[in-house]
C-alpha cells in the first residue's frame, strides 16, 4: 500500500528533507519542491532516488493522495498554499494535505477553509523533534483534525501522535509547548551564566541541570553541544523567537497577557540582534557568559 502513495512534499529544509527522505525509504512515491532550487543531481536528490522535482508546488500536488508540508513560517506556509502556482490550486478531491510546520492556529484554519472548497481536507500536525527523531521517525505529532486521514503519513515520521482536537487545535498545542520551551531556555541560560560566575565548574552545573529534578530531554541531549560550546544549528534561536512570537500571539487572541512570556520573548529577541539568530538555539548562554 505505501508503494502506491503518491506523495507531495513542499519544504525541504534540514527537517523536511530528512522526514522527506523517510517516506521515499518506505517505498512511497514523492513529488518534491522547495522554495530554494533543488535539482535531481543534488545530494538529497540522491538519496530520494527516482523522486519527481515538480516546478511548482501546483505541479507537485496534482495527483498526490497526501500533500505534506513543512516550511518556517505562516508567511512561507501562505507562500506556498496560495495563489495560481499555490498548493491550493492542484488539490484534487479527496486528497489529504497533512501540515506538520508550526505556524500558528489562524493560518491552518483558512487553508483548511480553502482545501475543503476543493474536495480536500487540511490535518494540522506540528512536530516536535530535531534532525535525529526526524531521521529515525521519532517525531512527535500535535493533531488538529482528522488523525485517521493522515495516519499513513504520521505513522512513518513519528513515534507518537496526540491528538488536540479540530483543525487548528494541533498547532494551538504546539505552539504552548514551544512557549513553554522558550520560558525554559532562557532559564537554562541565564542560570548556567550566573552558576558559573558564582565559581562553579560548567562541567559540574551541565551535569546537575541533566540529572536532577528538572533535567528534562532538550538539556539532556545539548548537554555535550554546551560543554564544547559548539553551537553548530540543529533548530536555529531566530525559529525559537518566531514560535516564542507565535506563543504571545496566541496569548494576546485568548485576552491574557503574560508579562513573563513577554519577557522571555525579548530576551530571545536580544540573542538574535546580537548575532546568535542562525546558530543552535542554545547559544543563547553566550550572551549572557559574554557580559561584563
Amino acid at each position: 500500500m505505501m508503494r502506491a502513495m503518491q506523495v507531495a512534499f513542499i519544504g525541504l529544509g534540514a527537517m523536511g528533507s530528512r522526514m522527506a527522505t523517510r517516506l521515499a525509504a518506505h517505498g512511497m512515491t514523492l513529488r518534491l519542491w522547495n522554495r530554494s532550487a533543488m535539482q535531481p543531481g543534488s545530494r538529497l536528490g540522491s538519496r530520494l532516488g527516482a523522486s519527481f522535482f515538480a516546478q511548482s508546488p501546483r505541479e507537485a500536488t496534482l495527483g498526490a493522495q497526501f500533500i505534506v508540508t513543512m516550511v518556517a513560517d505562516a508567511h512561507a506556509l501562505a507562500a506556498v498554499a496560495r495563489g495560481p502556482r499555490g498548493i491550493v490550486a492542484g488539490l484534487e478531491r479527496g486528497a489529504t494535505w497533512v501540515d506538520m510546520s508550526t505556524v500558528g492556529r489562524p493560518i491552518v484554519v483558512s487553508l483548511s477553509a480553502a482545501a475543503r472548497r476543493r474536495g480536500a481536507r487540511l490535518v494540522d500536525a506540528p512536530v516536535s523533534g530535531t534532525l535525529g527523531p526526524a531521521e529515525r521517525g521519532e517525531l512527535v505529532a500535535f493533531v488538529g483534525g482528522d488523525m485517521r486521514r493522515a495516519a499513513p503519513i504520521l505513522s512513518v515520521l513519528c513515534r507518537r501522535t496526540i491528538h488536540a482536537g479540530a483543525v487548528g487545535q494541533g498547532q494551538a498545542l504546539k505552539v504552548a509547548v514551544n512557549g513553554l520551551g522558550a520560558h525554559h531556555l532562557v532559564a537554562f541560560a541565564t542560570m548556567l551564566a550566573v552558576a558559573e560566575r558564582a565559581g562553579l565548574r560548567r562541567r559540574v552545573v551541565l551535569d546537575a541541570f541533566t540529572t536532577g529534578a528538572f533535567a528534562s530531554p532538550s538539556y539532556v541531549g545539548k548537554k555535550a553541544k554546551v560543554l564544547a560550546r559548539r553551537y553548530d544549528p540543529e533548530f536555529t534561536l531566530a525559529l525559537t523567537l518566531k514560535d516564542a512570537r507565535l506563543a504571545t500571539a496566541m496569548a494576546r487572541a485568548v485576552g491574557m497577557s503574560v508579562p513573563v512570556l513577554a519577557r522571555v520573548t525579548r530576551e530571545i529577541s536580544r540573542g538574535v540582534d546580537a548575532g546568535l539568530g542562525d546558530r543552535d538555539l542554545f547559544a543563547l548562554e553566550t550572551l549572557y557568559s559574554r557580559r561584563t
